[in-house]
């Protein structure tokens, strides 16, 4: 299970992803050979700002997911019941930043391809405190309405770019909280005369 530091790993391990293969890809390697070419850095209209940063992943939203909310208690260190895990939802903006508008298009579709092609990080995708573990990253396109894409442009006072959102679900955070007890999951009745 995965600490506290696994939201900044779902970010890393993401970016690592994306650039490993966008790497592959003949057309677009020579944009991303640079180890800063993904950002976790928000969008801006400086375009010395983020350096040579091809593609900017903000993460601009995080909420509790609500259909896990309710887990039972777990096994921690020690046999120790600890309570369940704090289950996210991580909301990324994901921007080109390139000047030519055709780049931009090109970066884009091959960024939705890979996340189509590749829908789940496991394994040897996931990296710090998530590697070796067992957790599964979703990544599900998440097509904002125009109103909240506003929103997000306007918190971050910045014009608008082009730009899709995606949703990584599900990132667990252990609880540190160790219980007494064992939750009462199952129960005997006996009913009869003595």
């Amino acid at each position: 299970m995965s600490d506290y530091t696994s939201i900044a790993d779902v970010g890393s391990s993401l970016m690592s992803v994306i650039r490993s293969e966008m790497l592959l890809d003949p057309s677009l390697s020579a944009k991303f050979t640079s180890a800063d070419s993904i950002t976790l850095d928000p969008p801006t209209d400086d375009a010395g700002g983020l350096g040579s940063a091809a593609l900017s992943i903000y993460l601009y939203r995080i909420l509790e997911d609500p259909y896990l909310k309710n887990q039972p208690q777990v096994i921690g260190r020690g046999g120790l019941p600890v309570r369940s895990p704090l289950c996210l939802d991580l909301y990324y903006l994901m921007t080109p930043l390139l000047a030519d508008t055709r780049d931009q298009h090109i970066v884009l579709g091959k960024l939705m391809q890979i996340l189509y092609d590749r829908p789940t990080l496991e394994g040897a995708d996931l990296i710090g405190g998530l590697a070796g573990s067992n957790d599964r990253i979703r990544a599900v396109f998440n097509p904002v309405s125009l109103e909240e894409s506003a929103r997000v442009w306007q918190a971050l006072e910045t014009a608008y770019r082009l730009s899709v959102c995606y949703t990584l679900r599900v990132t667990m955070i252990s609880s540190t909280i160790v219980s007494g007890a064992m939750s009462v999951l199952d129960s005997e009745f006996t009913v009869g005369a003595r």
